[in-house]
């Protein structure tokens, strides 16, 4: 697999170079277009408070971690978690599939020694296999059909040193938004522009066992708050296996 690290003005871009993930696009409605949607979002509130400050995950991480982990954030959005494992003198490659998230954490951030990329997960990820001791991601996972889903899955897998770990979060069924909008496939939905794949226990474990190969610590589903209203999440923590 052959692959190409971009520098540029906005951070540092990932692109494939002859390698995508083995599945069929979903066919989406023409004024769909997920990278605008988050990049308007990213503009419109990253400033807000709640994007200040550290989540409860990245706490939840950085309570488990050894000393001087190679960590990658798939989905780092403001950058808050990325920069708060950073400054705990861990090694953080954040990633985001916005534009702009990506060029203004690059200028605003460049002081915290964060590694900023841009990468469309629906692309092989742009790293050598079993180099990250650690894949973190909050809330950026559950915007693909079941394929994408478990080929991503499978690329946090390659990524991760044997043993490594997994830390994510998804909406889950019980999610308030849960059924809103116009049914694309099973548990996904397109509703106000945005695709969202809402996760079962039962689909968390099936993806992380049958087409990755991980073993399960801790499966979790819980409230919480996202922009200052109610969520119910997945969060579930996970080992590479050793083969």
């Amino acid at each position: 697999m052959t692959q190409l690290i971009r520098h540029s003005a906005a951070g540092i871009r990932a692109q494939e170079t002859n390698h995508a993930l083995s599945t069929t696009p979903l066919p989406l409605p023409a004024d769909v277009d997920q990278m605008r949607l988050w990049d308007e979002h990213h503009r419109k509130y990253w400033h807000s408070e709640e994007r200040m400050k550290p989540t409860p995950l990245a706490y939840l991480l950085a309570d488990r971690l050894k000393p001087g982990q190679r960590i990658l954030e798939l989905g780092c959005g403001s950058g808050r978690d990325a920069v708060h494992l950073q400054s705990l003198g861990h090694t953080v490659t954040a990633s985001d599939f916005s534009e702009y998230a990506i060029r203004e954490n690059a200028r605003l951030q460049r002081a915290s020694g964060v590694r900023f990329l841009l990468q469309d997960l629906r692309m092989s990820l742009a790293f050598a296999d079993g180099v990250f001791d650690v894949v973190y991601a909050r809330l950026s996972l559950h915007y693909f059909p079941d394929p994408v889903t478990r080929d991503i899955f499978r690329e946090i897998h390659r990524v991760l040193r044997p043993g490594g770990m997994v830390l994510f979060s998804c909406r889950s069924v019980y999610d308030p938004l849960y059924g809103r909008g116009d049914e694309l496939g099973p548990q996904l939905f397109l509703s106000d522009g945005q695709i969202r794949h809402f996760f079962s226990e039962s689909y968390t474990r099936q993806v992380l066992t049958d087409s990755a190969r991980f073993t399960i610590d801790d499966l979790v589903i819980h409230d919480e708050l996202v922009y200052g209203k109610r969520a119910n999440v997945v969060q579930c923590l996970a080992h590479r296996g050793e083969g």
